[in-house]
Order: structure tokens, then C-alpha cells, then sequence
């Protein structure tokens, strides 16, 4: 027992030091840390064979998951986000959802994949990664708004793809669904995640409004994060909602205070906790990839990539205001980790589980790679580079 856990610890701590000094090369020749992850993550693991230390799928909704969510909407400008969040609503739910059917129509039109497997595919990948976003976001100089519009887009639209997710994996296994149903099923989880997280966000901002030692508020958010997912889950209800929603109204609620250093360490904790989550959860990624299976079903992963990127820039360009507002949105539109969990944990009676787990790892590696890697240029040479937004903003 003892033995097996201190190699679980050692692997654990192997990861993270790779994924380390896989980040800093990053930062040194220019290019998004999670390209480099995930790129040299996949060749390790296709020449030798590496696999994650943990269960990738549970371990990253359950452990990985919350903690990013969280920090990523605790960083939210929110003044940005009160005045664009009918963009941002409809780049989150009728985007999500037109996404998932434009993904899905062409698949089983050209022959693809049958109708409830591309269907099942479409809402996998029509969800951007806020992990993969909100990392490269912070190293190149985005204006406050695009910035908050994409950023809490990424964080929404998992929620309403996780929900789709059900409703395909329902459809593609054969169960009678009703889509009335269905969609009031999906606005339930998601009002009821939101319900959760603020219900969960009041009490904790009450007990912390007694003490004024950083420490209780760290403590306090790292349970809040992790509370407000677990209880939503519980309920049959968004997670990444819940979290969300949880992080952001003790942002604000906490931002009534006239001292602000508290807050400061605050968010020092959070970026360090999520750039650790977010190097493991990225390194882990592209262990999992086999970049051979790409190659199995080369008709299914051409037809593919194609909707999924032409998906996303349709999107931006209905969306998105102005030129280079819309080439930064179809730009961060890159896919990551919570496409290859959902993929991996279709149940083996979905007749084309294989095919389906093929496209997805071709739309994260080539997404990330397409996306990723000129991301920071591009947006360098649209704005310039802007000074960081003021911290009191937030």
C-alpha cells in the first residue's frame, strides 16, 4: 500500500517536472505552452509508450476540472463581462448548439459517420477548451472585452456541449428521447448549476466577511470550487456552471471590500494552481493521443476538421465585432482535453466508438497545432501590444 503510493506521488511529481520544463521551453522560442504539451506528449507516448498516472476522464471532471473552471472565472473582468453578456450568451447557447448541428449535418451526408454518431462527435468538439484559451490568452495582448467575450464563451459552452453530450449519447444508444424535453432538460441543468454555484458562493462570502487573513479566503475558494461542482453534479445538474457561477459572484461579492490585498494573494494562488492543473491536464493530453489513429479513417477526419473549422469561423463571423475581433475568436477556437475525456468515456456498445475517438484526437491535435501555435503572433500584429488590464477592473 505505502509502496504504491509513493509511485504514485513520484509519477505525479515526474509529470508536473516535465511538464515544467516543457513550458519554459515553450516561453522561449514564442509559442503556447500547451502546443508544446501536448505535441511532445503524444510523441512520448507513441514512442514510448507513456501513459498518464491516473484515470484520465474521472480524474480530470472530477480533480482537474473544477479548479480551472474556477480560476478562469475568477479572473473574469467583470465589468467587461455586465456590459457583452448577450454576445456572450449567444456565442454559448444557440452558437454551442448551431456548432454541434453544422458539425454533424456534413458528417453523415458525405457518409462519414451515421446521423446519432456525428451528432455525438458535434457536440463533443463544439465546445472551445477555456483551459487551452485562457492559458494563451495571458500572454498576448487581447483587448478587455474580446478577452472577457472569448474567455467566459469557453467557460459556458462546455457546460451547454457537456449537455448535448448526454442528449447524442442518449439518441446514439438507442433511447427514446423526446427533444422538448430534452432541451428543457438542458436549460434546467444549466439555471440549476448557476442556482447552486451563487447558493453556494453567499455562505462562504458571509463567513469570510468576519476574518481578513488571506489564508481563510484561499482555504475558502479552493472548498467553494470544488463544493459548488460536486453539489451541482449531485443534482444532476452543470458542474462547470455551477463553478463558475460560484467563482464569480465571490469575486464580486468579495470586491466590496476597501482592501484589496487580500484579494491579491488570492489570485497568486489561483495562477499558480492552474498553471500546475493546466500543465498536467495538457501533458496528460497528448499522452493519450495516438497520432497513428488520425490516419485510420482518413475520409472521417478530412470531413471533420473541415466542418469543425469552418464550424467556428461561420460562428465568428456572425458573432464577433469587426475584422479583428472575428479572427481572434475563429483563433481560440482550439479544442483540448474535455472532447478526449467525453470520447474516452463513450461506453463500448456505441457502434462507432473507435471512428468517433480517431476524429476527436485529430480535431485536438490539429486544432491546437492550426490554432495554437500563431495564435500570439497574429493577435500581436492586430493590436499591437496593450498594456495588462488594471487589476481593480476585475
Amino acid at each position: 500500500m505505502e509502496h504504491t503510493l509513493a509511485a504514485g506521488v513520484a509519477h505525479f511529481v515526474l509529470l508536473l517536472g516535465a511538464a515544467l520544463a516543457i513550458s519554459i521551453a515553450a516561453e522561449r522560442i514564442r509559442i503556447p505552452p500547451a502546443v508544446l504539451l501536448v505535441a511532445l506528449g503524444a510523441g512520448a507516448g507513441t514512442v514510448w509508450h507513456v501513459r498518464p498516472p491516473f484515470d484520465f476522464g474521472p480524474t480530470l471532471l472530477f480533480v482537474f476540472l473544477p479548479p480551472l473552471v474556477f480560476e478562469a472565472a475568477w479572473v473574469i473582468d467583470l465589468r467587461e463581462l455586465q456590459a457583452n453578456w448577450l454576445r456572450i450568451a449567444v456565442l454559448a447557447f444557440p452558437g454551442t448548439v448551431f456548432v454541434a448541428c453544422v458539425i454533424a449535418g456534413p458528417l453523415a451526408v458525405f457518409g462519414a459517420l451515421p446521423f446519432a454518431s456525428a451528432l455525438l462527435f458535434g457536440a463533443m468538439v463544439s465546445a472551445t477548451d477555456p483551459i487551452a484559451v485562457v492559458a494563451v490568452f495571458r500572454r498576448v495582448p487581447v483587448p478587455p472585452a474580446l478577452r472577457t467575450i472569448v474567455e467566459a464563451e469557453s467557460l459556458s459552452n462546455d457546460g451547454v456541449a457537456v449537455a448535448l453530450y448526454s442528449v447524442a449519447l442518449g439518441i446514439a444508444t438507442g433511447g427514446a428521447v423526446s427533444w422538448p424535453g430534452s432541451i428543457a432538460a438542458g436549460f434546467g441543468a444549466v439555471a440549476g448549476g448557476v442556482a447552486i454555484g451563487a447558493a453556494c458562493a453567499v455562505p462562504l462570502w458571509l463567513a469570510l466577511s468576519a476574518v481578513e487573513a488571506s489564508e481563510y479566503e484561499v482555504a475558502g475558494s479552493v472548498a467553494l470550487a470544488y463544493t459548488s461542482y460536486l453539489a451541482a453534479d449531485t443534482f444532476h445538474c452543470s458542474g462547470i456552471f455551477a463553478t463558475a457561477t460560484a467563482a464569480i459572484a465571490l469575486r464580486a461579492l468579495l470586491a466590496r471590500r476597501p482592501n484589496i490585498a487580500n484579494r491579491d494573494d488570492v489570485d497568486v494562488f489561483w495562477n499558480a494552481a492552474a498553471y500546475m492543473t493546466n500543465a498536467i491536464v495538457f501533458l496528460a493530453t497528448g499522452l493519450l493521443i495516438e497520432p497513428a489513429r488520425v490516419l485510420h479513417e482518413p475520409l472521417l477526419v478530412a470531413v471533420a476538421l473541415v466542418v469543425v473549422l469552418g464550424s467556428r469561423l461561420v460562428l465568428a463571423w456572425l458573432v464577433a465585432p469587426g475584422m479583428q475581433a472575428r479572427v481572434t475568436v475563429f483563433m481560440a477556437g482550439m479544442r483540448g482535453a474535455l472532447p478526449l475525456a467525453l470520447a474516452l468515456a463513450l461506453p463500448a456498445t456505441i457502434r462507432d466508438r473507435p471512428q468517433i475517438i480517431d476524429a476527436v484526437f485529430a480535431t485536438v491535435l490539429v486544432t491546437l497545432v492550426i490554432q495554437g501555435i500563431p495564435l500570439r503572433l497574429i493577435v500581436e500584429r492586430l493590436y499591437g501590444r496593450l498594456p495588462p488590464a488594471p487589476e481593480s477592473s476585475r
